[in-house]
């Protein structure tokens, strides 16, 4: 399997120089002792792909005269979204992240709470010094829908009936609707005329779903050291991800029963979500998966096919085969 760090880096060469930009204005918001203990999360070797887009959106207004505004928004949206991630990982009560010990297992659950909660106080903060109500106010909506779809994920845990629709309703929620929001805000603190807003946008949503999807896939068939987190964790505490659900539509009454009878007397063991795993692979399931994957990255790029108006429109384009290939 390739490094998809190492390919998604030289994607995004054309904001590299301001991807640094944002990555010493998270540190400098992280003078205070305390914030100072999550520091290694954001250097730790992260995709950096949310702030990327905020500056990609940027691309396609007046970049140059809007560059800090464009760096403080992509700054405050990577630290919603390394609060969500510290957050996640303890709900899913995952041991590694970025190849390092989550936050919560490096210092403990109480901390680990009090940072995502000080990260996103910080962030709207310096989306307040932007002077803009509609991003500070979009941005706290996209956080609503983001705690939305971890409720309902949480309500659907454990249950093997769990509908593609659910799925994806969770998914626009939880994943896809920050990744619009970059795109969206990136594209408008620009100044970008209200038809590219738009086309950006859509590209965003689609790409954030299938990124989500492909993720779930990764999840049942990569492997730990390969891919520097905790696999298999939303299986084991009883969400069921895309692929899982399609293995479980296509299965028989009796032999759903038999092979989910551990995840609803709730004892996941190693060996069960192993099993899982490996008969989704055999049944197509992850297949499957991936196609309806590359239905939303064919939304995705249609969104920003017409390329007046749309900055760095090749770079979208690598951006979505990214997405698909990172599985092969």
């Amino acid at each position: 399997m390739r490094k998809p760090d190492t390919r998604l880096a030289k994607i995004l060469q054309p904001v590299d120089r301001d991807l640094e930009r944002v990555t010493a204005r998270l540190l400098a918001c992280l003078k205070n002792p305390v914030a100072r203990m999550v520091a290694y999360l954001i250097t730790a070797g992260g995709k950096r792909l949310r702030p990327a887009l905020v500056l990609l959106a940027g691309r396609s207004g007046d970049y140059r005269r809007h560059q800090p505004a464009l760096v403080d928004l992509a700054s405050a949206i990577e630290l919603v979204h390394t609060a969500t991630l510290i957050h996640d990982d303890i709900i899913d009560r995952s041991l590694l992240r970025r190849r390092q010990p989550t936050f919560h297992e490096r210092f403990g659950t109480e901390r680990a709470v009090l940072m995502g909660d000080y990260l996103y106080a910080t962030a709207f903060a310096i989306l307040a010094d932007l002077h803009d109500p509609y991003v500070t106010t979009c941005m706290a909506k996209v956080c609503q829908q983001m705690s939305r779809g971890e409720f309902r994920e949480v309500e659907s845990r454990f249950r093997v009936d769990v509908t593609e629709a659910q799925y994806l309703r969770i998914v626009r929620d939880k994943t896809a609707s920050l990744i619009a929001a970059c795109c969206h805000l990136g594209a408008r603190v620009a100044g970008a005329s209200p038809q590219t807003i738009k086309r950006i946008s859509q590209f965003g949503s689609n790409f954030g779903v299938a990124f989500q999807i492909m993720d779930d896939c990764l999840d049942l068939i990569g492997e730990e050291h390969m891919m520097g987190k905790t696999l298999r964790s939303d299986l084991d505490k009883g969400s069921l991800s895309l692929p899982v659900i399609y293995l479980a539509h296509s299965l028989t009454p009796r032999s759903r029963q038999e092979l989910f009878a551990p995840l609803r007397a709730r004892s996941a063991s190693r060996q069960f979500l192993l099993r899982i795993a490996q008969a989704a692979r055999h049944a197509g399931a992850i297949d499957q998966a991936m196609h309806t994957a590359e239905g939303f990255i064919r939304s995705a790029t249609q969104a920003v096919a017409i390329q007046n108006g749309i900055g760095c429109a090749k770079t979208y384009a690598q951006l979505a085969r990214y997405a698909i290939d990172r599985v092969q």
